[in-house]
């Protein structure tokens, strides 16, 4: 399994005066978290390894949401792709 990896880099304040942080990876893009997903004691400079994992259940329920809407809107849900 790849793991990406990003070093901490800053700490800030958003427009809406949540704490959040900004990630940066090797390549120098970002990713900007709300700051209290990350681990206690994480700071300027930490590495983090970063991992993506399937959510099956969260995937059916919000699916079934979307039909639901969907048939509520436009009277039928179109069928699964």
């Amino acid at each position: 399994m790849t793991m990406l990896r990003a070093t901490l880099d800053r700490f800030e304040i958003d427009t809406a005066g949540q704490a959040i942080a900004v990630l940066v990876f090797d390549d120098g893009q970002q990713l900007v978290v709300p700051r209290s997903l990350l681990p206690s004691g994480v700071r300027h400079g930490s590495v983090l390894q970063i991992q993506f994992v399937l959510d099956p259940d969260v995937e059916a329920q919000r699916r079934a949401e979307i039909a639901a809407l969907q048939e509520r809107l436009f009277g039928e849900a179109p069928s699964s792709a």
